[in-house]
């Protein structure tokens, strides 16, 4: 289960990504990853997952950050297609 503070991170970065950044960053930065620190606003850039959440902890030792991948739904692809049905 997410927690009510989790879910409020996740909330809060995802309008700022939205309404300030998506537009500039999915321009020139498709398929790298964004972490987003909402209470300051700040984010950082990575072409990896670990890059984008270390610059983050770097500026943010404290903070709970939200990662996003740039141009995508999720952040990560576990495998399989959405539609695909199991098999029997």
């Amino acid at each position: 289960m997410v927690s009510p503070e989790s879910l409020d991170i996740a909330r809060r970065a995802s309008a700022i990504y939205e309404e300030r950044l998506k537009l500039a960053v999915e321009a020139t930065h498709r398929d790298e990853f964004l972490t987003i620190e909402p209470d300051s606003g700040d984010y950082f850039i990575g072409r990896t997952m670990r890059e984008a959440i270390d610059a983050a902890r770097a500026a943010h030792p404290t903070k709970r950050c939200y990662v996003v991948r740039i141009g995508h739904a999720a952040v990560v692809e576990i495998g399989g297609v959405a539609n695909e049905r199991p098999s029997r």
